[in-house]
């Protein structure tokens, strides 16, 4: 017994002796190796601290290569990555992680944050209410479900996770941020900048706190607001991806894509594959006029923001250009259903159904644009050409008349809001929520019932002081009762809160039917100071400019918009054409006066510039009087063109058409040449 008692006693102690060699020499497991391992963990949680995730990253890379068994070093790649936005790596690591023996409830914060960054708030919301977390994370947990709910659009849950998260932390300012995003996304600007400007009181110098107040500067000042605090931020966080996404797209609407673009591809660097960068970098190429280049970024997105609006509009314009309009409809119509305002969209769902020969559909998407006075030349001229096709000709050719017309009309209520007896009940059902209510409010104007809408909307603002759109709408309400001072009061209440061009153009139009063309003047500069690219701004400035006999700098801005447009708007070349002979190159303004003569021979607009730019080029050519004639046939009642006829009429001798002429012209009110029409009566 004692014998065999020995040998397996010696037996059980070489096997312990092996087994302590197998451990201290096999790869991945020596004491040395595992020192490595653990002094790299150190250094790279140290630059997690710091906010440097590229150096974590290359340190915890060596800590696995050293000990792949070393679960901490899987947990804080995670972090890192989760710094970067990866969300599926980071999940990746965090399973990785678990399978080593970190138990899930460790993790379950970075877990649900990664579920978010993929785009899975189900899958966050599940993991930040399970149960077992270590009662130090309630707090952080509290905030993910808040992020989660309001993702889903769970607005009220969101805020009550929320103020949880604040009570267990009231001095975070990471949950104030989270709640200055609620309360934008709730339409409460007023409130956001409340939460906003908390956070920054108690993390002047975190990064996303900047950026979150860049981004609040956007929505309320205009895009180089914005650009300032972006450029705080990124020099505290230089490798922080959602920053130098964000200041890309600001910069990319800037008109400065060169440096988004560096952007964009800093951010691949540190996060490869992200999928925003590439929708960034596949606007830029569209703008541009890649189409193809723009495609193919678009399709590196992987499917990832194919919900997102930025997303579905530029995969319809790139549907549109490559001329399939029925896959452009596809992508237009949901935003369209989310957006019903948002004309532009409007326009390019009514384009698309045009070209795929839905003629009835086009009609019916783009009637609440055309049935307006303001209408814009391409949305009457797109409902002209659908009308032909409904064989509607006579239709058809009132709208080509509006379109050539000197001058749109002014705004009035937009159509479009829904059906009266559905949104009344949804007001009812809602009565102190915004949504409902707004839409309510612009069922009444379009329907005619003015003095009710304006009443429910004076209501709305009152309680909804912190919503732009609430005194927007009730701007709008006041404008169509012919009440433009209050109007502008309401606008500005608005613009205080979010100044962009919704709320600009509105600005402007009130103080021009109050008579104020300076104000006016002072809104659209402020507009443009923002946002330089702003097409429909630069259009209004070289308007003005030119009425106020501006014409080098209405030619600047002109030749701006010319780089970006091309040659074939008729409206811009005649504008073009127009500050030529203003500044006495009347030679230099023919080119441009023909061609949109040729681009549009049935407009006033064309007729004029062509007729008046032969006059003051060749005086003896009888062309420029036919030509005005026509421009008279087209727009009977535009004093400009009664001034350049009666004033080529005096050129050829015919004094008393002249005569009649230029006194129709100086009897216009509000003409601001009547003065010239006054010293030509003299001299004749």
């Amino acid at each position: 017994m004692t014998s065999r008692h020995s040998v397996e006693s010696c037996t059980i102690s070489w096997w312990l002796i092996a087994a302590f060699f197998l451990m201290a020499f096999a790869p991945g497991v020596r004491a040395g190796q595992r020192e490595d391992a653990r002094a790299a963990l150190a250094r790279a949680e140290a630059a997690l601290e710091r906010g440097d995730p590229r150096t974590a990253r290359v340190e915890l890379m060596n800590a696995i290569r050293a000990d792949p068994a070393l679960g901490a070093a899987r947990v804080a790649q995670a972090r890192a990555l989760l710094i970067l936005g990866d969300g599926k790596a980071a999940g990746e690591e965090l399973e990785r992680a678990m399978a080593l023996g970190v138990a899930p409830d460790a993790v379950r914060h970075l877990a649900a944050r990664a579920a978010l960054l993929r785009g899975d708030a189900q899958g966050a919301l599940k993991e930040a209410r399970a149960t077992g977390a270590a009662p130090h994370r309630r707090a952080s947990l509290a905030r993910i479900e808040g992020q989660a709910l309001g993702a889903l659009g769970r607005y009220n849950e969101a805020a009550e996770a929320f103020e949880r998260a604040l009570a267990l932390s009231p001095r975070d300012a990471a949950v104030w941020s989270d709640m200055a995003r609620l309360e934008m996304a709730r339409g409460n600007v007023a409130a956001a900048l409340s939460a906003a400007d908390r956070a920054f009181a108690l993390a002047p110098g975190d990064a996303d706190v900047l950026a979150l107040r860049a981004m609040l500067a956007r929505n309320q000042y205009g895009l180089e607001a914005a650009a300032s605090w972006f450029e705080k931020a990124l020099a505290r966080a230089p490798d922080n991806v959602g920053i130098l996404v964000d200041y890309a797209a600001t910069l990319a609407d800037l008109g400065r894509a060169g440096r988004a673009l560096v952007l964009t591809r800093r951010a691949l660097a540190l996060s490869p594959g992200l999928p925003r960068a590439y929708l960034v970098q596949a606007i830029v190429a569209a703008r541009a006029g890649r189409y193809d280049l723009a495609r193919a970024l678009l399709r590196r997105t992987g499917g990832a923001l194919d919900g997102e609006p930025a997303t579905r509009l530029l995969r319809g314009v790139l549907h549109l250009h490559a001329g399939n309009a029925t896959l452009a409809s596809d992508e237009f119509a949901p935003l369209l259903a989310e957006q019903p305002l948002n004309l532009r969209v409007r326009v390019l769902l009514a384009r698309a159904r045009y070209d795929a020969r839905q003629y009835a559909e086009a009609e019916k998407v783009l009637f609440p644009i055309v049935e307006r006075d303001d209408a814009g030349s391409y949305a009457l001229t797109l409902s002209a050409r659908i009308h032909e096709a409904l064989g509607d000709r006579a239709a058809a050719g009132a709208f080509l008349s509006r379109a050539a017309a000197l001058a749109p009309g002014r705004p009035g209520v937009f159509r479009g809001a829904g059906e009266l007896p559905r949104l009344a009940a949804d007001a009812v059902a809602e009565p102190t929520a915004a949504g409902p209510n707004v839409r309510y409010i612009r069922a009444l104007l379009e329907a005619g019932q003015t003095e009710m809408a304006l009443l429910r909307a004076t209501a709305l603002a009152r309680t909804h002081v912190g919503f732009p759109e609430a005194s927007l709408l009730q701007g709008d309400c006041l404008m169509a009762a012919g009440r433009p001072r209050e109007g502008a009061a309401a606008y500005r209440h608005s613009a205080n809160m979010r100044f962009d061009e919704n709320v600009a153009f509105r600005l402007i139009e009130a103080w021009q039917r109050i008579g104020d063309r300076r104000e006016a003047a002072r809104v659209l500069g402020l507009l443009l100071a923002q946002n330089p690219m702003n097409v429909d701004g630069q259009r209004l400035a070289a308007s003005l400019l030119l009425a106020d006999g501006e014409y080098d700098r209405a030619l600047t801005v002109l030749s701006a918009l010319q780089m970006r447009l091309g040659n074939e708007d008729a409206l811009l070349m005649a504008d073009i054409a127009r500050a030529y002979v203003g500044m006495g190159k009347a030679r230099r303004a023919l080119p441009y006066a023909a061609h949109a003569w040729r681009l549009m021979p049935g407009s006033a607009v064309a007729s004029d510039i062509f007729g008046w730019a032969v006059l003051k080029a060749s005086p003896e050519d009888a062309r420029a009087l036919e030509l005005l004639e026509k421009a008279q046939s087209l727009a009977p009642h535009e004093p400009l063109v009664k001034l350049h006829l009666g004033l080529a009429y005096a050129a050829f001798g015919k004094r008393d058409h002249a005569r009649i002429a230029l006194r129709e012209a100086a009897r216009s009110p509000g003409f601001a040449r009547r003065q010239e029409a006054l010293d030509a009566l003299t001299k004749l």
